[in-house]
């Protein structure tokens, strides 16, 4: 009598999801001192280095006036990322500036942040992304 043979099977193992793309960071000027911050992508422990250098720059260059945060194209906002938006407004307000964040309610960035208590920010509901609007 000869011993089973054991049946080989092929498993079929997916591939592991590409690393997330580095969050974009665009800066421009608007109107009256106004400097417009669009922040898209991931935005968590990896990724929150390069964009807290980024968004802090920003927030200097608007010194005495406006930065508006656009948020919409965020896909997850972090811990990370929340403490980047709490430290743009600690900066902002040393240096006499106003922070507004502009979201979709919908967006996963607006979901975030209605868990956490105030950053010293003013949060605007809107339904088109500031680049688009202007």
């Amino acid at each position: 009598m000869t011993a089973p043979t054991p049946s080989r099977r092929l498993l079929l193992v997916p591939e592991p999801d590409p690393a997330p793309a580095d969050p974009q960071v665009e800066v421009g000027c608007g109107p009256a001192a106004t400097v417009v911050i669009g922040v898209s992508g991931d935005l968590d422990l990896a990724t929150g280095p390069a964009v807290e250098v980024r968004v802090l720059a920003a927030v200097d260059l608007a010194a005495g006036g406006r930065v508006v945060l656009d948020l919409n194209a965020v896909r997850f906002l972090g811990l990370r990322g929340v403490t980047i938006l709490r430290a743009a407004a600690d900066r902002a307000r040393a240096h006499g500036t106003a922070v507004v964040v502009v979201l979709d309610p919908a967006a996963p960035a607006a979901r975030a942040l209605r868990l956490v208590p105030s950053l010293g920010l003013t949060v605007v509901a809107v339904d088109t992304p500031v680049a688009d609007a202007s």
